[in-house]
């Protein structure tokens, strides 16, 4: 199982911005295991928006999510089906500024199976990152 954190992250007057970082796994061998990859960040009004969809997530993994706050050190630990779509939620959240859009991809991504999930996070991770990445909020974006 691949390992996901989802970092907090202090911003201006008391608020934050969430990072979610990818594991690396440790090879064989090794006495450390590499550090981990930065997937996306959200701030501002998507993370506003998507908070619903964290919240969720951080329920399944067995968090409170009255604990997300910008004072918090530590990272949440996330499994890797939350990882993947979290991942999914951030990175095509990034760009976007318009709330209906906004709206219906956090609705679409939160809808997918785990399979279908892990195929966009695929096509995103490995290849032709934009192509992908614009495809889905095409698909989700209406």
């Amino acid at each position: 199982m691949q390992e996901f954190q989802l970092r907090v992250v202090p911003t201006d007057n008391n608020n934050f911005a969430l990072e979610l970082y990818q594991c690396a796994y440790k090879k064989a061998g090794e006495k450390k295991r590499p550090s981990a990859k930065r997937i996306g960040r959200l701030k501002g009004n998507a993370l506003v928006q998507a908070k619903q969809a964290i919240y969720d997530c951080l329920k399944a993994n067995n968090y409170d999510p009255k604990t997300l706050k910008s004072a918090r050190q530590s990272p949440y630990i996330l499994s890797e089906e939350s990882g993947v779509n979290l991942a999914l939620l951030f990175q095509t959240l990034q760009p976007l500024s318009k709330p209906e859009r906004i709206a219906n991809i956090t609705k679409g991504i939160t809808a997918m199976s785990n399979e279908e999930s892990h195929y966009w996070f695929a096509k995103i991770s490995n290849g032709k990152r934009s192509q992908a990445l614009r495809a889905i909020r095409v698909l989700l974006g209406e």
